[in-house]
């Protein structure tokens, strides 16, 4: 099953690079610049053929790809030979104007946001299930030895439904996380409903140093009703039955979810009731049963979008990558302020993984769901490699623009000497980020 994830990964993973080398080859070909090998994978050439002036390849490495211009040696040999200027010849791609070398290394990471707003149009075309617990909260400050949290300093309290963010409309729980994830020590105001009247408060979220995103200090109000059970829970051998709603624990009555989970965690199970069908059910076990895992799954809510709405697909679809590119550019502005890199930072490996572990957690409910949950990490991906690769950085696509930029404004080539240097510290760059990222992950897999 792991091989299984990992190999579904590395094609997920492959597949967005290979979008983003494929803006890169467009441009260039629109540019007049000639392309003399594009590559899906790396390493050893497996199968090949030539395609005009370009030679297709099928590589053995299945991470990606590369888009080879005619002419990018050229640097290299000026370097060399100590020459001031770099000679091309037609259709090198030293040999378009600046404007035009803009153009192609803007074009990769705009066909990264392009696929991005196309998987969400066609996600929200096709339409999709949503599962979710409403926006009712709980304060953690109840379950934990901290009474300080953002939740308690603004006045929340445990009940509260929270109807809006910044006078934007929530009615589910994972709305409410993200616009807090995204906003650390931002002031958030929110409208909530408490015992059917509406109030307004002002909530400002700390930053997890470890994440990278904000907390307030709330879990969700789950009704404690039970949807499934595991083979091995203890509820299971003692008879309890999807759709019974616990209401007592210990002689405690039950609230919610988390305050089951936390007498069960604290205290030996001695008995318990339940509503089945309007009746109670009680059980009393013959003695008193320390339970480490309850394997309760709880019910939740189930609803499906709208679908076949063209226009209001292709909206969901640029606003979806808009908020995801705005989420991305916020997540790197926070790795300059204290966070954790080696919890907030992720490299191919995990990359990898999660890719592929997040289509088959959805494989498991559905065929549908599987692909639907693939697709839209892969969304996310294209997203993230947009803004990674317009960082200022040499060698990335963000450093060339700047690179070459600087060749239209001074109206003159730089020397193949400081062009050659920029790129070198951009490939250390580059090559340091990935060992960090890559060592990262190794740690991520032996704590797992």
């Amino acid at each position: 099953m792991i091989l299984l994830k990992i190999i579904f990964g590395l094609l997920g993973l492959s597949l967005v690079v290979v979008i983003h080398e494929a803006g890169h080859f467009v441009a260039a070909r629109m540019s007049g610049i000639k392309v003399e090998a594009f590559s899906i994978g790396w390493g050893k050439i497996l199968y090949r053929r030539m395609w005009g002036d370009t030679e297709f390849r099928l590589s053995l490495i299945p991470l990606g790809g590369y888009c080879k211009m005619q002419g990018e040696q050229a640097l290299i040999q000026a370097w060399e030979t100590h020459a001031r200027e770099v000679e091309s010849s037609e259709g090198d791609m030293y040999a378009a104007s600046w404007w035009k070398r803009i153009l192609v290394s803007l074009s990769g990471p705009l066909m990264n946001l392009i696929s991005a707003v196309l998987i969400f149009f066609f996600i929200g075309l096709i339409g999709y299930n949503i599962y979710y617990y409403p926006s009712r909260i709980v304060l953690a400050s109840e379950y934990t030895d901290r009474a300080d949290y953002p939740a308690n300093l603004s006045g929340l309290k445990t009940g509260d439904i929270v109807r809006s963010v910044n006078s934007k409309g929530i009615y589910r729980f994972d709305q409410l996380q993200k616009e807090v994830s995204l906003n650390p020590e931002e002031t958030l105001m929110l409208t909530i409903e408490r015992e059917g009247a509406e109030r307004s408060l002002e909530i400002v979220p700390e930053l997890n140093l470890q994440s990278g995103s904000g907390y307030v200090g709330i879990y969700p109000w789950i009704e404690p009703v039970v949807r499934k059970l595991s083979e091995t829970s203890l509820f299971n051998s003692q008879g309890v039955l999807p759709g019974d709603r616990f209401q007592q624990i210990n002689g405690i009555d039950i609230y919610h979810a988390v305050q089951l989970s936390s007498i069960i965690d604290r205290n030996p199970l001695e008995s318990f009731a339940v509503i089945r069908e309007g009746q109670r059910k009680e059980f009393v076990l013959p003695e008193a049963v320390k339970i480490s895992d309850p394997g309760i799954q709880y019910d939740f809510i189930e609803s499906r979008t709208q679908s076949g709405n063209f226009f209001l697909s292709l909206k969901d679809g640029f606003s979806e990558t808009a908020h995801t590119l705005i989420s991305s550019i916020k997540g790197i502005a926070l790795l300059f302020r204290g966070i954790d890199l080696q919890s907030a930072v992720s490299g191919p490996l995990r990359i990898t993984y999660l890719t592929g572990d997040l289509a088959f957690s959805g494989f498991r409910n559905s065929m549908g769901e599987g692909f639907l949950t693939f697709f839209r990490f892969i969304a996310l991906i294209n997203v993230a490699l947009c803004v990674m690769n317009l960082l200022p950085i040499p060698v990335l696509d963000g450093g060339q623009i700047i690179l070459f930029l600087i060749e239209g404004i001074f109206r003159r080539k730089p020397n193949p000497q400081a062009i050659y240097r920029y790129q070198l510290l951009g490939t250390f760059l580059v090559f340091g980020l990935i060992i960090f990222a890559t060592m990262n992950d190794i740690l991520f897999f032996s704590r797992k």
